[in-house]
C-alpha cells in the first residue's frame, strides 16, 4: 500500500463552529445534543471535535 492510501482513510474532524454552521444550529443547541448523546464527539484538551462522517449521517437523517 502507498502512503496516499493511509491519508485517504483518515477521518476528517470538525470543531464546534464548523458543526454549528453545517447543521444550522446554535452553540447551545450543539451542547444540548452532546449532553443528551444525540451527537458523538471527542475531547482533545478542553475542545470538542466531531467526525465529519457522523455529521453527514445526521444531515442525511434530517433529509429523510
Amino acid at each position: 500500500r502507498g502512503l496516499g492510501d493511509v491519508y485517504k482513510r483518515q477521518e476528517e474532524w470538525l470543531d464546534n463552529e464548523a458543526v454549528c454552521r453545517r447543521l444550522g444550529i446554535s452553540k447551545r443547541t450543539l451542547q444540548h445534543y452532546r449532553d443528551t448523546g444525540k451527537i458523538p464527539f471527542s475531547m482533545v484538551g478542553h475542545k470538542c471535535y466531531y467526525k465529519e462522517s457522523d455529521i453527514t449521517e445526521i444531515l442525511n437523517a434530517q433529509k429523510d
